[in-house]
């Protein structure tokens, strides 16, 4: 058994880093970057997901975007998933911003002031290694195909099939991107669901990676 984290939306896995520096599990852990193929569509990045992952039982770490792509792999039941644990996660347009996020140019990314976009991001968690951080990320976007993952955002319907997977679902108080309505879905459709409210911004493995190490900690099934 090991451990996969899956990125946001820039798809890196670089974001983690915060993370990863205080989370030491006792089973192996794998950051799987999205894929870059030309096709984002979110059958595609879970079938390429799922041809890496094998038959070997995993548990998943899930990041906003990726919420998508944890709940149609349960869904599918093609891998072996023993827990998911979703941070920041939706499953239909995730508040204002999903909905109009198609129409933006990703390029604003590159242009938007550092202060300002590590603000929405971090908030008073914000510091200079994360700003170090987050535009290490934003250098690294393939902009082509993060467009597509903000349209997919933007026009992903709320699914309807419910699944078994044990889950955990972290909701932070402060998130801008993710409105709080979004933990509704979850509720509905996993049947063995537990729900966490933390004090954060949307960023809550970056801002708060030792809180949230221990927060999987107690979880996590093994």
């Amino acid at each position: 058994m090991k451990i996969i984290l899956l990125p946001g939306v820039d798809g890196s896995g670089i974001l983690f880093a915060p993370f990863l520096n205080t989370f030491k599990p006792d089973l192996p852990v794998e950051v799987m970057p999205l894929t870059d193929d030309s096709d984002q569509s979110i059958l595609n990045q879970v079938s390429i997901i799922e041809d890496a992952v094998s038959d070997e039982e995993v548990i998943l770490i899930v990041e906003s975007y990726s919420g998508l792509l944890a709940y149609e792999l349960a869904r599918r039941n093609k891998i072996r998933i023993k827990q998911i644990f979703f941070f920041g996660c939706f499953l239909q347009p995730p508040s204002l911003i999903g909905k109009i996020g198609r129409f933006l140019p990703v390029r604003l990314l590159n242009i938007i002031p550092n202060k300002v976009l590590a603000h929405i991001l971090f908030n008073r968690w914000s510091s200079p290694e994360l700003k170090q951080l987050l535009n290490k990320a934003i250098q690294n976007i393939n902009f082509s195909n993060i467009k597509k993952r903000f349209k997919a955002i933007a026009t992903v319907q709320k699914p309807s099939q419910v699944i078994d997977v044990p889950c955990v679902y972290v909701q932070a108080t402060m998130d801008n991107l993710v409105s709080a309505y979004n933990l509704k879905a979850f509720e509905e459709l996993c049947s063995n669901l537990q729900v966490e409210v933390v004090e954060a911004t949307h960023m809550l493995l970056q801002t708060q990676p030792e809180a949230m190490s221990q927060l999987i900690h107690k979880h996590i099934q093994l």
